[in-house]
């Protein structure tokens, strides 16, 4: 029994952490994207904005999740820092949910930000896929999608990442 009020003490922590940390979330107002140092000034938002999307249900504050979509949108269109390349495997694994080609550009964007070390676009791809089919799984509004459920399939197999490498790269030639 004590078990039981352990593990339901630490869900509702966890529930009301995530409901905490999306409600601290503002999408910037009023932003202006014109220089380098402008989308330099920006790259923690895109972190947070990254963060929010992965967490909050798309029906939970449609206006937001539309303010902060579009934030990312034009970030991502001019920021020297990321090059997100949005090749035929995105657009399939965001065509019956377009909410999750957003959380495709956050991740990637969110990795290229936390690791400018690592120039290989491998890793921020898989991050980026990762995060589609966690979302897809998580979002209780998704509609049914067989190339994100082939891709759970994959991931149980640990076969996720060579399809991401092969699939990718394939696309790129």
């Amino acid at each position: 029994m004590k078990s039981f009020a352990i593990l339901g003490l630490l869900l509702l922590l966890l529930t009301t952490g995530m409901q905490g940390y999306a409600q601290n979330f503002d999408v910037p107002k009023n932003y202006v994207l014109k220089t380098r140092d402008d989308y330099a000034k920006y790259e923690p938002d895109i972190i947070k904005t990254a963060d929010w999307l992965q967490q909050t249900p798309w029906k939970a504050q449609p206006q937001k999740t539309e303010e902060a979509n579009q934030f990312l949108l034009k970030w991502a269109k001019g920021t020297p820092a990321v090059t997100i390349r949005l090749v035929e495997a995105v657009m399939n694994l965001s065509d019956r949910n377009p909410q999750l080609g957003f959380v495709f550009m956050a991740a990637f964007s969110k990795y290229v930000l936390e690791h400018k070390e690592d120039r290989d676009p491998n890793n921020a791809n898989i991050v980026a896929v990762r995060a589609v089919v966690k979302k897809y799984s998580a979002e209780p509004a998704h509609k049914p999608d067989e190339d994100i459920d082939h891709l759970i399939v994959l991931d149980t197999k640990g076969e996720l990442n060579d399809w991401v490498i092969s699939t990718f790269s394939m696309e790129e030639r």
